[in-house]
């Protein structure tokens, strides 16, 4: 295996648990079919997602009255 393959790799079984994490379900993505940027890119989205979520519950946490 190359290392652009086990990078690729990595990257897909980071993304399926993160997915399942994310949301307690399994999806049947086929995440293999992704070229390295596409997941790569889907991983941003993730993390840009998530950062949002956070940044939601901060903002209602410092005023509760704002919904």
């Amino acid at each position: 295996m190359s290392p652009a393959e086990h990078d690729k790799r990595r990257l897909v079984e980071w993304l399926r648990a993160e997915l399942a994490w994310a949301t307690g379900r399994r999806y049947r993505i086929d995440l293999d079919a992704l070229d390295a940027e596409s997941l790569r890119e889907l991983q941003r989205l993730l993390r840009d997602l998530d950062h949002e979520k956070q940044a939601a519950v901060n903002r209602a946490r410092i005023e509760p009255w704002r919904r």
